[in-house]
């Protein structure tokens, strides 16, 4: 695993050769809360799938508290059958529009990214048709050889 944090590339770290976004827990957090508020550990197991490798809870607990501060998700303690209280999270009117802003941001993303995969695609066919053509040349050029 390779990590490049603080890197200006827009890439927080790299596990196996694919790159996670740098803040990229802002707007999975601000999804799942529109889907349904939610606690924080909850949050973390829902987290899961959408990243390369598990947030830690200090990392997901600041970036709530973060985006509290920023009125973008509002927070409620609640008594738990089950032990000490829990605090819930919700998303907040303001959230939902920042939530918007980022997910066109990404989609402006992708579209680059794909537009970049595909000229990238394009040019590895382009350099391997002219070694094919050479070879196929200098094979055709080689004297035959006699038995």
């Amino acid at each position: 695993m390779t990590q490049q944090n603080g890197s200006s590339n827009g890439v927080a770290e790299s596990v196996h050769g694919h790159a996670q976004p740098r803040n990229f827990l802002r707007p999975c957090l601000l999804l799942l809360l529109g889907e349904e508020p939610a606690y924080g550990y909850e949050l973390r197991e829902k987290l899961a799938p959408m990243a390369l490798k598990p947030w830690d809870m200090g990392t997901v607990y600041r970036a709530l508290n973060n985006m509290e501060d920023e009125g973008l998700v509002a927070s409620s303690w609640e008594r738990s059958d089950e032990g000490p209280r829990r605090r819930r999270y919700d998303i907040t009117s303001s959230g939902k529009a920042e939530l918007e802003v980022l997910a066109d941001e990404m989609s402006g993303t992708r579209t680059l990214i794909g537009q970049f995969l595909e000229r990238y695609r394009e040019d590895l066919d382009a350099q391997a048709r002219p070694d094919r053509r050479r070879a196929d040349m200098q094979a055709a050029q080689a004297p035959e050889r006699s038995s």
